[in-house]
């Protein structure tokens, strides 16, 4: 069996689909983070941001200064009431600055820890608990689980740190304003700015996957692989002749091939994880495996996730996605022996089995489907569950479910081999 994996590897070396294929997927990995690079925020501009605000905040007082000196009345008044408002929280942005010149992580969270509470407090004091205006309270609740897991593990925060205009939930879904478009633009500018960049290693990955373990990452691995067996063809004049001249059974050349594909993508993505480490420790640092990830519960409810456990389960959950496709292009691959056509029908099915899933998502048996589980992330942090209103579409559901269907289809394979290898004799 190993000789016959390490004949499919050298196949695939030698294969300029698959080369072209892994060098756009390094010419991706690349770009992606330098991409991720120059949209990380990083404390050099939150502090030059500070120092703007200051600095414009003070001329603005000094006009107000000069306006007083000859106002009256309800006008003077007014200006009094600016000047000491504004005064009071100039010392406290002062404060701010010093803290993050000083890179005082802890004193900057808690900050952030006590005004959320404030307005958590205020809110449930006002029986806001379920709304869905920005911020709601299970968005001030969350975020301040987050800043003490930050405390707790000395992570250092995303920047920027702010409650406000960087962080959402899926609770979040309107905010007050005078017109319903001014409402969606501003909404959507706190989603936008709620997905923070960071070029480290940990943070780099979990942007890279985010985006990779789904559809598109699928249909990468199905090309590479697509012709693993058809290319060779499985009639009497096909290279695979050849093999099946030796005394090596039909099963082990199918498993082989099976088995190596498995082989290649673990690989792969070990290598993926590899250069994150690398790129990222080379230019910025490793970052923290322990950042926290939200995890929606129901009815409001939460947990949280270090980073770390989360990649390692979408790693996981990715892989068994991967091999329930695999499955099913073996099996194409033996009913056709065309690559095109094993392909094609692959992907026909996933689509097709995708946009079924979204039709059957209310049904008893939603999360028996192996298709529900092709957004790996949405899976795992419960998006698709809150969004679906279904929270047996989980992860453990999913690694069962995907793993019950590639055993099903690879016996309906080994089945169909068997008869094809009878009536061929």
């Amino acid at each position: 069996m190993f000789r016959l994996m390490l004949f499919e590897f050298k196949k695939i070396g030698r294969s300029n689909f698959a080369r072209i294929l892994i060098v756009a997927l390094i010419l991706f990995c690349i770009g992606f983070y330098a991409f991720t690079y120059v949209n990380t925020t990083r404390i050099e501009d939150e502090i030059q941001s500070i120092q703007s605000t200051i600095q414009f905040t003070e001329q603005d007082l000094n006009k107000q200064r000069e306006t007083l000196k000859t106002a009256e009345g309800a006008e003077a008044t007014e200006l009094k009431n600016n000047i000491t408002f504004y005064e009071e929280w100039l010392v406290g942005e002062q404060n701010k600055l010093e803290l993050y010149n000083d890179e005082n992580w802890q004193a900057i969270l808690q900050q952030e820890i006590d005004e959320a509470e404030a307005d958590a407090g205020s809110m449930r004091y006002n029986g806001q608990t379920h709304t869905f205006s920005h911020p709601t309270l299970f968005t001030l609740d969350t975020y301040v689980a987050i800043s003490k897991w930050m405390q707790n593990n000395e992570i250092t925060p995303l920047l920027p740190v702010d409650r406000h205009f960087s962080y959402v939930t899926l609770y979040d879904k309107e905010v007050i304003s005078t017109s319903p478009a001014e409402a969606e633009m501003i909404m959507e500018t706190f989603r936008k700015n709620s997905i923070k960049y960071s070029s480290s290693s940990i943070h780099y990955l979990y942007r890279l996957f985010e985006i990779s373990f789904g559809f598109v990452g699928v249909i990468f691995f199905l090309f590479l692989f697509g012709d693993i067996v058809t290319k060779e063809g499985l009639g009497r004049n096909g290279p695979i002749h050849l093999l099946r001249t030796q005394p090596i059974h039909r099963d082990k050349i199918l498993a082989s091939k099976f088995l190596t594909t498995i082989v290649f993508s673990s690989i792969t993505l070990i290598s993926i994880i590899a250069f994150s480490i690398i790129v990222g420790g080379l230019f910025d640092r490793i970052g923290d495996w322990d950042y926290p990830v939200l995890i929606y519960g129901e009815e409001r409810t939460f947990t949280l996730m270090g980073m770390g456990t989360f990649l390692l389960k979408a790693s996981s959950l990715f892989l068994l996605i991967l091999i329930f496709c695999y499955s099913i292009l073996i099996l194409f691959s033996i009913l056709t022996k065309r690559s095109l056509i094993t392909t094609g029908l692959t992907l026909g099915i996933l689509l097709i089995g995708i946009g079924m899933s979204k039709e059957l998502v209310t049904s008893t048996i939603a999360h028996y489907i192996p298709f529900q589980y092709f957004s790996v992330f949405n899976v795992l942090t419960n998006e698709l569950a809150l969004t679906m209103e279904n929270f047996n579409i989980s992860y453990v559901n999913g690694m069962v479910s995907l793993s019950i269907s590639s055993v099903a289809l690879l016996l309906i394979t080994y089945i169909i081999s068997v008869i094809q290898y009878r009536k061929s004799n």
